[in-house]
């Protein structure tokens, strides 16, 4: 069932329990405080009845034993006088005998049986076959040597008709507001759980892979911070979705990546096995054969090596940190970079400030010598490469800078990735693999740093490390 329904059935039923008990029971107090009245009424006018009938036996002088003889004298004087003549009443002796009566119905023994010289009595009886409602009183009447009663009926119909009539507008009023109600208590629920279901609908959509729909938040009650919730919930869910589908593939690209590195040289080395194994060269051929499988050979090991250092530091592998002479780091970097530079005839210039960082010297090293490897193959003869060493606020900066071919722009957020090579001919003839940069990004991190790229083609690029860190004077 549908929480509008639920709503609508709860309020509904409430509604109609405290409107039919609270109707019922003014309906049930009216009724009981009119009969009350009417029974009231008529002990009265039975009390008026008796203490009159005394009156008059009095006057008269009337009493059991004559009773029988004055009767007739006495009736007329009843029938005749008008207070007598407007009631209906009887009077009977204590043996049940007439002494006289206006009353069709016959005497009511039960009921004067409860009546004595002091209390008087009533009874309600409903004649079925004519379906009134009849008030039955009875009263002690004192004569001189005995008492008599006196009965007297009313007709009460009226009341008991006035109550059904009552009931049965009641029904009626209850059936109209329960139809009243019941439209608008569920326009007024379809209208307060529209927000729910426009959560569902959008929940619905999350299930099915599109995480861009969002709540409507409407309101600052419990429901719209429960829209606003699941908005925040379902913006932490596309960017963890989206965040493994970026990292399945990266793993997509790396795979297929270092299984394309892996091929190409493992092509050659069984290529040239084969002919040296196969066939019979001549000294010149047979050494051309056995370079190629010693260059490609050579290629594979850079690639282990390059991978066994991007897992190490990847995996946080590194040894507990230590504090590091940055300006003597820089120097011995430019040692072990220098022939290599001079072999394709450029200029490199280290300037490094004094200061000291907490970190990993081996690591810091392998940064700047892969920084820099990547300035000389993208330089060209007779060009500069520079690297400049500064502290900074908490921590320690190098700059390396080169004048070569750039990278263009649409690249720049790509090459910390595995393998990827802007000019991938020109770095495998290089001996690149395309891991050098992405193993700079995770040294980087590892010392809580940033590794920022601003590159132009044709002019060259500047790579800007920020380290974090103590930093200070030699």
């Amino acid at each position: 069932m549908k929480f509008a329904w639920k709503v609508t059935l709860a309020a509904l039923c409430i509604l109609m329990l405290a409107l039919g008990t609270g109707s019922y029971l003014l309906i049930s107090l009216s009724f009981s405080s009119n009969l009350e009245r009417e029974i009231g009424m008529g002990r009265e006018e039975m009390q008026m009845l008796c203490v009159s009938y005394e009156a008059v036996c009095s006057a008269r002088g009337i009493t059991l034993e004559n009773i029988e003889e004055r009767g007739r004298s006495l009736n007329r004087t009843l029938e005749e006088e008008p207070f007598f003549s407007s009631h209906q009443f009887r009077v009977v002796t204590q043996s049940g005998g007439h002494v006289y009566s206006s009353m069709d119905s016959a005497s009511d023994r039960e009921l004067l049986g409860q009546v004595d010289k002091r209390t008087s009595g009533y009874v309600l009886r409903h004649d079925k076959k004519s379906g009134q409602y009849l008030l039955h009183c009875a009263g002690p009447v004192a004569l001189p040597d005995g008492m008599l009663y006196l009965e007297t009926v009313r007709d009460i119909s009226a009341l008991f008709t006035n109550r059904d009539t009552q009931y049965q507008v009641y029904r009626w009023i209850v059936l109209l507001v329960t139809g009243v109600s019941w439209a608008v208590m569920f326009a007024l629920s379809y209208w307060l759980t529209s927000p729910i279901r426009s959560l569902g609908r959008v929940a619905g959509q999350l299930s099915e892979g599109d995480y861009s729909p969002r709540a409507r938040v409407a309101g600052g009650d419990e429901i719209g911070e429960l829209a606003a919730s699941f908005n925040r919930m379902a913006d932490a869910i596309e960017k963890n979705v989206q965040e493994l589908e970026d990292a399945a593939r990266r793993q997509e690209d790396f795979t297929a990546s270092f299984v394309h590195e892996l091929k190409t040289p493992l092509t050659s080395i069984i290529g040239y096995a084969d002919i040296l194994r196969s066939q019979k060269l001549n000294e010149t051929a047979r050494f051309k054969a056995a370079s190629y499988i010693f260059s490609e050979g050579k290629r594979l090991e850079n690639l282990s090596l390059a991978l066994m250092s991007l897992l190490v530091v990847g995996h946080g592998g590194a040894d507990e940190a230590r504090t590091v002479n940055m300006r003597l780091l820089c120097e011995e970097t430019e040692r072990s970079c220098r022939p290599a530079m001079a072999a394709k005839e450029l200029e490199l210039t280290v300037t490094a400030e004094a200061g000291v960082l907490r970190g990993e010297a081996p690591l810091l090293q392998t940064l700047l010598q892969n920084l820099l490897d990547n300035a000389r193959k993208a330089s060209r003869p007779g060009q500069r490469v520079s690297l400049a060493g500064r502290a900074v606020a908490g921590g320690y900066q190098l700059i390396v800078t080169d004048c070569g071919r750039g990278i263009p722009a649409g690249e720049l957020s790509k090459i910390t990735e595995p393998f990827y090579m802007v000019d991938k001919s020109r770095s495998r003839a290089e001996g690149g693999a395309g891991l050098g940069l992405a193993l700079c990004q995770k040294i980087v991190e590892l010392h809580q740093g940033s590794l920022r790229f601003e590159s132009r083609e044709g002019e060259g690029t500047v790579v800007t490390v920020t380290l974090g860190g103590v930093a200070g004077a030699d």
